[in-house]
């Protein structure tokens, strides 16, 4: 009890409450967005906030040891339920990738971010690839990545993959292995280059070619980006009042409650807004760095530790590259402000993690 007691008095609240705030920030603009009138998405968007940041606490305060210990079977529970999902889940949005659990839907594709986290912190931990010939042993860790990724983009969800993907390699580097490593990979990725573009689908070639040019098909594949800049650019500085955007309100806007959540606030909350949310994310990030970069932790902690605050850094700049124009379309929701589910939550158990690896540290001063 008195661990218990001493654990919640040592929580980083201020951390806490940057979380909260986000998380705040996107029922402020999910409210626009339904207009204040659909009360069931906004009563189920408030329960998984409060849910979430319940499981933040509980996470934060659960030694890390537990995690580190069961780091594997986390990921085979999981992985378990991806290729559920993958062959007999529910399609929604012309995707396989929901479970059906009594009306509640999780996304096992979210959850295995973390999970993918776990392992390889693990791995690296209790493995360290210093010489060529170990390189052998990297098999087990690159086949845990991507058999995931591969059920992941067969649902199809390029967006989570290319994240899973994306995160494993900033791992895999912070694991400090040899150039030759890397080298190998760039060059393996130029060769099977031709043959991932073949096994896109339509619409994702489409996306990707919408970039460089939207107005080419203003109606069709370019009419998200185009309906998206014109809602942040007629923002202005100071933004059209809170529930006063004509783009999001009278649904020129697409998907505005999810992926294009930042286009509303850009057109509601104007430069300022926009900067403030970004300025958010970013002091976030530059706290978790802290955390995670002080000579007091250990190797899983620091891997873990950068692992989830990549997961969440490069999916908010992917995001908002995104409706501004500066990638293609992936399907990729803001953390922590879109409206969403196993999204959100993963969200918060990696929040609560990084809570705990500060926890740790500071038992150690």
């Amino acid at each position: 009890m008195s661990d218990l007691i001493f654990k919640i008095k040592k929580l980083d609240w201020f951390y806490f409450s940057l979380i909260f705030f986000l998380s705040f920030v996107g029922f402020v603009m999910i409210y626009s967005a339904t207009s204040g009138m659909e009360y069931n998405v906004l009563f189920s968007h408030s329960i998984k906030i409060i849910l979430g940041l319940f499981v933040m606490l509980i996470v934060a305060i659960i030694d890390l040891e537990f995690w580190k210990k069961n780091a594997f079977y986390l990921y085979f529970i999981f992985m378990v339920l991806l290729i559920w999902a993958s062959f007999y889940g529910h399609i929604g949005k012309g995707s396989r990738r929901w479970i059906n659990f009594s009306g509640f839907y999780i996304q096992p594709s979210e959850f295995m971010k973390i999970c993918i986290i776990l392992t390889l912190a693990k791995f690296f931990d209790e493995k360290r690839i210093k010489e060529t010939r170990d390189y052998f042993f990297l098999i087990l860790p690159i086949t845990l990545v991507l058999i995931p990724f591969g059920l992941i983009v067969s649902q199809p969800d390029l967006g989570t993959a290319s994240m899973i993907l994306f995160i494993s390699f900033i791992i895999f580097f912070i694991s400090a292995l040899s150039w030759k490593f890397f080298a190998s990979i760039g060059i393996g990725f130029l060769i099977i280059a031709p043959y991932l573009w073949n096994s896109l689908k339509n619409y994702q070639k489409q996306r990707i070619l919408t970039l460089f040019n939207p107005e080419n098909d203003p109606l069709g594949s370019g009419y998200h980006i185009i309906q998206s800049q014109i809602a942040i650019g007629s923002g202005g500085t100071f933004g059209k009042g809170w529930m006063k955007g004509t783009q999001s309100h009278l649904d020129f806007l697409p998907e505005k409650h999810t992926d294009f959540i930042f286009s509303m606030l850009g057109e509601e909350f104007g430069f300022f807004g926009t900067i403030s949310v970004i300025g958010l994310i970013v002091l976030i990030t530059y706290l978790t760095y802290q955390i995670v970069n002080n000579s007091k932790i250990d190797t899983f902690q620091r891997i873990l530790g950068f692992g989830i605050i990549s997961n969440f850094f490069f999916a908010a700049l992917i995001n908002m590259s995104m409706v501004i124009g500066i990638l293609p379309i992936v399907g990729l929701p803001l953390p922590l402000v879109s409206y969403g589910g196993s999204s959100m939550l993963t969200y918060f158990i990696g929040f609560g993690l990084i809570l705990s690896i500060k926890l740790a540290v500071d038992r150690k001063y």
